[in-house]
């Protein structure tokens, strides 16, 4: 039992890396601003201006998914400079300046715009939002932090805190439940069971980037990529776990996300979900690239 116990403590609690946390700060927080940043000139949608108020913002959500309070304390008239000062927060911890305060007060503002109008966020935003939560409890902007370049001594990188740890492995918890119960929730209809469930999609010019019409030439690839689909979500948190399955089904979900992406138009969706694929890299292998990297750019400026 004490052995059990030590393996559980260490897998929770033990000391990690922060690398792979950065990578997956830069392109999460990166992936924020892009998507806030173009939202500054559309400001009116979270106004009681919009075609659905604050007020009633709430009133749309089924009980279950319908939070306790309002983050959006503030009033229409402080929107635009709030949505000024969470871009300029994320694009601070996109380049690693800040910490955790900084990124609990981008995820205060965040939540609070995006209770004041469901109807204009997407996935994207519930999801970053989600792991932005997360992360405001790690020490993130420890790696690839842009203050390290002016620093005069080289930095001694120290690994994780018990907190920062604790939630690395949550987040790695939560992409692997949130792809499951994904995957789980399309066997209840029956067009995945019959392989159609993308063709209406597909076939949907609104949802897609391209004519996919020719694919009524080759019928077989609809039920084939949608059967993968399942399997690929169903099946992620045991293979991420397992170190022999983890980098192929990684890859895999780089394909199926760039897929997304570009066919579908999703691509924000596509790097938010991407970004937590970091979190399982093996931190030897990215510390090579990184000095890798480095060594390049130094010699470059040589």
């Amino acid at each position: 039992m004490k052995k059990i116990w030590e393996k559980w403590d260490q897998f929770w609690f033990g000391p990690q890396n922060l690398l792979g946390l950065a990578f997956m700060r830069v392109l999460l927080c990166g992936t924020m601003f892009y998507m806030y940043l173009g939202r500054v000139f559309n400001i009116q949608y979270y106004s009681d201006s919009s075609w659905i108020s604050k007020a009633m913002a709430l009133e749309v959500m089924q009980d279950l998914y319908r939070p306790p309070f309002l983050w959006s304390v503030w009033p229409d008239s402080w929107n635009l400079s709030m949505h000024i000062l969470l871009v300029v927060l994320l694009g601070l911890l996109t380049l690693g300046i800040g910490g955790r305060w900084i990124m609990w007060l981008a995820w205060v503002i965040d939540a609070g715009f995006i209770q004041r109008n469901y109807a204009v966020n997407f996935g994207a935003d519930i999801i970053a939002a989600l792991f932005l939560f997360y992360m405001s409890f790690t020490q993130s902007c420890e790696r690839l932090s842009i203050l390290n370049l002016f620093r005069n001594k080289k930095v001694n990188f120290k690994p994780s805190d018990t907190l920062s740890s604790l939630m690395i492995r949550m987040m790695q918890v939560q992409i692997s439940v949130i792809y499951a119960y994904t995957g789980w929730e399309k066997l209840k209809g029956g067009s995945w069971w019959d392989g159609t469930a993308l063709w209406s999609v597909m076939a949907n010019p609104q949802m897609t980037t391209m004519d996919f019409s020719f694919l009524r030439m080759v019928p077989w690839v609809i039920p084939i990529v949608a059967y993968v689909t399942i399997l690929f979500e169903v099946y992620f948190p045991v293979m991420v776990a397992w170190p022999k399955t983890r980098n192929a089904w990684l890859i895999m979900g780089v394909l199926f996300h760039a897929g997304i992406g570009i066919f579908m138009g999703l691509a924000p969706f596509a790097t938010t979900m991407v970004s937590t694929y970091f979190l399982f890299l093996d931190p030897c292998i990215l510390e090579q690239k990184v000095v890798s990297t480095v060594g390049a750019v130094l010699k470059g400026r040589n």
